[in-house]
């Protein structure tokens, strides 16, 4: 009979200790759901597609609730692409506010980073004004002068934008490459971070080709193609999605007198819906 008792009472504490066993990985598992709803509740929401897509000076701030991830390294296999920023935006200070250009109608810009992606808005504004300033940019047909305005009225805005806020921005689901819509001029932070891997050159001068082909849309130029194998591709040319046998090239005026063009027409990648209305 003891014995008997013993092995009752021992199947009984195994018993009580399963079912607390149980009743403490369910409150792990309660613990992490709730820990997990918290962190999406705090997620910067995107815009509302009836709200004003383009953020105007008023919106510049910092979000200082929402501290800013490390700035990532380019050349780090491991990049963080921040698919979501915080949907607000900081305007650049300009560094040079003089005219440049020696002939032609005056355009200005700002220039403008969402807050949230880990990248820099004066080193972007920098860039920038030296890909524009660039003898071989936009200045050297004659046709236009640029100035760089401090988050005031301008003509443009170049903005470095979350691939999310990219598609408020530019009114279309592609959250793939760059755009212009309107007055907004939107550089994809992800192609910025990583270029493209079919691109011939370094980064910076994919950096130079995406600033000068989304402000060519901007003067009112639309897309162009290889004009054949083995020749420079005109900037105007969707060369995000494929070279098409030309040489990759991030300048109107290669040399600095000669504009590289080539027949009008699209290349259309595998992002880009047939109707999609919006410059790629």
């Amino acid at each position: 009979m003891t014995e008997g008792r013993l092995d009752r009472n021992r199947r009984l504490r195994r018993r009580r200790r399963f079912v607390l066993l149980a009743v403490l990985v369910v409150m792990a598992g309660a613990g992490l759901y709730f820990a997990v709803g918290a962190a999406d509740s705090e997620k910067p929401q995107a815009l509302d597609e009836d709200e004003q897509a383009v953020p105007t000076s008023a919106a510049a701030e910092a979000d200082e609730a929402v501290p800013p991830p490390p700035s990532p390294s380019p050349e780090a296999a491991n990049v963080p692409l921040y698919f979501s920023g915080t949907g607000t935006w900081t305007y650049a200070e300009p560094a040079d506010t003089a005219v440049f250009g020696d002939a032609g109608t005056l355009m200005t810009y700002n220039v403008a980073a969402e807050n949230g992606i880990g990248l820099d808005v004066e080193e972007f504004s920098d860039f920038v004004h030296a890909t524009l300033v660039d003898e071989r940019s936009w200045t050297a047909g004659g046709a236009w002068r640029f100035q760089q305005v401090g988050g005031g009225d301008a003509d443009f805005t170049i903005y470095l934008a979350s691939p999310e806020q990219r598609s408020y921005l530019c009114g279309s689901q592609n959250t793939t490459v760059s755009c212009r819509n309107g007055d907004a001029v939107v550089i994809n932070s992800a192609r910025w971070i990583t270029g493209v891997e079919h691109w011939d050159g370094t980064l910076d001068t994919y950096r130079e080709y995406a600033v000068n082909h989304e402000v060519g849309h901007r003067l009112g130029h639309g897309h162009e193609v290889c004009p054949g194998d083995g020749e420079l591709s005109p900037v105007m040319a969707q060369q995000t999605y494929q070279l098409a046998g030309c040489t990759g090239n991030a300048w109107p005026f290669p040399d600095g007198e000669t504009y590289v063009s080539g027949p009008a027409g699209d290349y259309n990648g595998p992002d880009l819906p047939p109707d999609d209305f919006i410059d790629q």
